[in-house]
């Protein structure tokens, strides 16, 4: 199964985070994204675990305060259904295309462009 883990402390190292993952059970893969340029920590990340044991690690951690901060612990594929199923509901279709200022009904020759005043090239 794949976690998602949130609100991680910037100061935390994938090492530290294996170790508190591996209490609950192997685990498989694990990465914390991080700035490209920086390297710094992006505050979230992700692991494999086998599922019985990431249930485990979810129950515990979720919610559990590390140095200040309270992580989120949660399955990734449940994270996806509902920021799926939250898209849905506003009714926006899921890649929604710019309109640029102009109001898509109407039938033609706004282009939402600006003019302003002068007499170039008349």
């Amino acid at each position: 199964m794949k976690l998602s883990i949130g609100n991680l402390p910037q100061t935390l190292t994938d090492e530290a985070l294996e170790k508190l993952l591996s209490a609950h059970g192997k685990v498989t893969h694990l990465q914390i994204k991080r700035d490209k340029l920086t390297k710094v920590s992006l505050g979230y990340g992700t692991a494999e675990m086998a599922d019985a044991d990431a249930e485990k690690a979810i129950a515990s951690l979720n919610g559990k305060e590390l140095e200040g901060k309270k992580i989120v612990v949660v399955n990734q594929e449940e994270l996806t259904k509902a920021q799926n199923e939250a898209q849905k509901k506003k009714g926006s279709p899921a890649v929604a295309k710019p309109t640029f200022g102009r109001n898509q009904t109407s039938g033609g020759g706004n282009t939402g462009v600006q003019r302003r005043g002068g007499s170039r090239g008349s």
